[in-house]
């Protein structure tokens, strides 16, 4: 059922449509969550959002992101399945860690292709051991650098000090149009 819940986390097509809300909800209460008796409809799915996608800025049902808020979709559980406590603190854990880097994450997203796997293959569809290699590539790593670099760099130019912000945007509008001028003489066809 775990699969099958990141696989529905990602498939979705709006975090507002009743439809995957629905599908997610029902999702979530199979894996044995338990939500209070007065738990807004939109709980189940808000849990399941929240612990497993954190790609998703605004939870339905009005709840908050926050795990500590007061309006956080936590307050609605009655009883938590044993089995994921540590899938959800670790999750919690990356979140935190990824947010702090400025790095979107999304357990879902990351977990998706492999639950795809083994829902296939358990329904006879797919050969397990046929399949491609997937390792860890240095492009990956590589543009997950950046991503953060770009994050840091983002954070560190709010916090400059308003002239020192100008001086910088001035030098990379510069080293941009540069960029872009070596790129334009690179591509133009010989007369």
């Amino acid at each position: 059922t775990l699969a099958k819940v990141m696989v529905a986390l990602t498939d979705r097509v709006g975090d507002d449509r009743p439809e995957d809300l629905e599908k997610i909800g029902n999702l979530a209460l199979e894996l044995g969550v338990e939500l209070n008796e007065d738990a807004q409809d939109e709980a189940a799915a808000a849990v399941a959002m929240w612990l497993f996608d954190g790609s998703t800025e605004v939870l339905p049902g009005g709840y908050d992101t926050g795990e500590l808020s007061p309006n956080s979709p936590v307050k609605e559980l009655k009883s938590f399945p044993q089995d994921l406590v540590l899938v959800g603190r670790s999750s919690i854990l990356i979140k935190g860690i990824s947010n702090r880097l400025g790095i979107p994450w999304s357990l879902a997203k990351e977990w998706a292709p492999i639950a795809r796997d083994v829902l296939n293959a358990n329904s006879g569809q797919v050969d397990m051991t046929s399949s491609v290699d997937k390792r860890v590539r240095f492009r990956t790593v590589l543009s997950t650098f950046k991503q953060w670099a770009r994050g840091r760099a983002n954070h560190v130019g709010k916090s400059l000090p308003s002239p020192v912000r100008s001086q910088v945007a001035r030098l990379i509008i510069k080293m941009e149009e540069r960029k872009s001028r070596r790129n334009l003489t690179r591509h133009v066809p010989p007369k």
